[in-house]
């Protein structure tokens, strides 16, 4: 088993009348973390980036929670 990892659970839907029709909601969780972590997005870059996020802080070193 993995030393470290974590969840995401991403949910996309289109929206055909708005202007930035994608809209997705990312939850994750990672080790050490109470509760779920809960964003939005509307467009492909903001889900991309929410993702990177995740997998950024999913890699920080221990001790740095969150960066």
């Amino acid at each position: 088993m993995a030393e470290i990892e974590g969840t995401m659970v991403i949910r996309a839907w289109v929206e055909p009348a708005h202007d930035h029709p994608l809209r997705a909601r990312l939850i994750s969780s990672q080790p050490g973390q109470e509760t779920e972590f809960v964003e939005t997005a509307a467009d492909t870059d903001a889900v991309l980036l929410a993702v990177r996020r995740w997998l950024d802080r999913l890699q920080a070193p221990e001790g740095t929670p969150g960066t």
